[in-house]
């Protein structure tokens, strides 16, 4: 846990509003923010003694806060890189994908659109470059025209095309080098990888998509959902940011079932946090207006990734008509559900045809399985009432 992330624990494990600590410590609520965001990466000591005369007047969490800059990484970099905003929850997944992505030349990152599949992995890079010689490449897939808009040979040229003008042509030993949201490249990806791995025999590569390709050899790396606490922990904290003005001591109930609904995926608890700002938490709740509302204005973001609505027709539009109308039905029933090999979805699906469906449901992310001795298939809440709800008029003309 570096720095900015030790005093924002704290300050939560107080129970304290940056607008309550700025009261005790005295040091201002523009500070205490830019420092837990990370855009303060050396606070004035003053200020850091103050804050830890209220959070840790003892000294029994922290022994010494330094105010040295937090080293990410002294590689080289280049691409985008992970957001300043503080990451909640997801310390060890980090520590964890680092560690794959020094053992394994090829791991790729999979979960549902949202879960913060980019964000980990780029952190993840972030840590490890400096063990790489020649750093981190970091390759935007996501603006990559889909394959199923292009021939097979038109899309891998204009997937090579992407990565070479961050590669200049060198060999890279010693890179990483990231390709971020390739899911609407699965059969692309493959062809691209094994080029890049024999041109590079010492590149090693993090791949994140919400569907896993079937790469040989490659290490697949499940994101899951954020815990409930970390959820809601999430929610406060960019509520702090988006509103700092909005008193929300009372509503943590509404905050967790909020959270519940979101299925605890970061990035509709961010554009929750944002909507919070000019409508009331007991809209978002509501089954019919809660999904709509949820989204953002930034221009640098992918297309698909502006709103909720917009994310999930993304992983739809990639599948073929009968895997969509396949969804659609079972979003009609419970969350979850269990299959045996005598069961079938449909009538008209034979028990081959049924696991091939939920399988490819699976891999796209759009159904989560619990692997025990009976495969359950889960469908995400937000997911269902997309489908059942404002989402399934965009379908109808995938029905038969």
């Amino acid at each position: 846990m570096n720095n900015r992330e030790a005093l924002r624990h704290l300050r939560i494990q107080r129970g304290l509003t940056q607008e309550e600590l700025s009261h005790q410590s005295g040091v201002s609520v523009r500070t205490i923010r830019n420092i837990e965001c990370g855009l303060i990466e050396r606070p004035r000591r003053n200020s850091v003694d103050r804050l830890l005369a209220v959070l840790d007047p003892e000294q029994r969490h922290l022994r010494r806060v330094t105010t040295d800059k937090v080293q990410p990484g002294t590689g080289a970099w280049r691409g985008p890189r992970p957001p300043h905003t503080s990451l909640v929850g997801r310390e060890e997944d980090v520590r964890e994908l680092g560690e794959l992505a020094l053992a394994n030349r090829v791991v790729m990152v999979t979960g549902p659109g949202g879960v913060g599949k980019s964000r980990v992995a780029l952190t993840a890079a972030e840590n490890v470059g400096p063990r790489f010689s020649d750093g981190v490449a970091v390759v935007e897939m996501g603006r990559v025209p889909r394959e199923q808009d292009l021939d097979a040979e038109s899309a891998v040229r204009h997937a090579l095309e992407a990565v070479h003008g961050l590669l200049n042509g060198e060999d890279g030993p010693g890179l990483l080098l990231v390709l971020d949201n390739t899911e609407h490249l699965a059969s692309t990806v493959p062809v691209l990888v094994d080029r890049l791995l024999n041109d590079h025999p010492t590149l090693h590569m993090l791949i994140t998509s919400r569907r896993a390709a079937p790469l040989y050899g490659a290490r697949i790396w499940e994101l899951g959902l954020l815990s409930g606490e970390a959820a809601v922990q999430l929610l406060t904290d960019r509520i702090g940011m988006s509103c700092p003005t909005l008193d929300i001591s009372d509503d943590l109930p509404r905050l967790t079932e909020l959270a519940r609904q979101l299925d605890c995926l970061p990035q509709l608890l961010e554009f929750a946090a944002h909507r919070l700002r000019t409508t009331p938490l007991s809209t978002l709740l509501s089954h019919h207006y809660g999904m709509k509302l949820l989204g953002s204005t930034d221009s640098s973001a992918l297309p698909h990734q502006r709103s909720a609505q917009d994310s999930l027709q993304w992983s739809l539009d990639l599948l073929d008509e009968r895997h969509q109308e396949v969804l659609i039905r079972l979003a009609q029933r419970t969350e979850s559900f269990s299959f045996d090999a005598g069961g079938t979805v449909e009538d008209e699906f034979t028990t081959l045809e049924t696991m091939d469906l939920l399988a490819n449901l699976a891999d796209a992310s759009l159904l989560q399985v619990n692997r025990g001795r009976s495969y359950e298939y889960r469908m995400l809440r937000h997911v269902k009432a997309f489908l059942v709800g404002s989402g399934a008029h965009a379908h109808e003309a995938a029905r038969p």
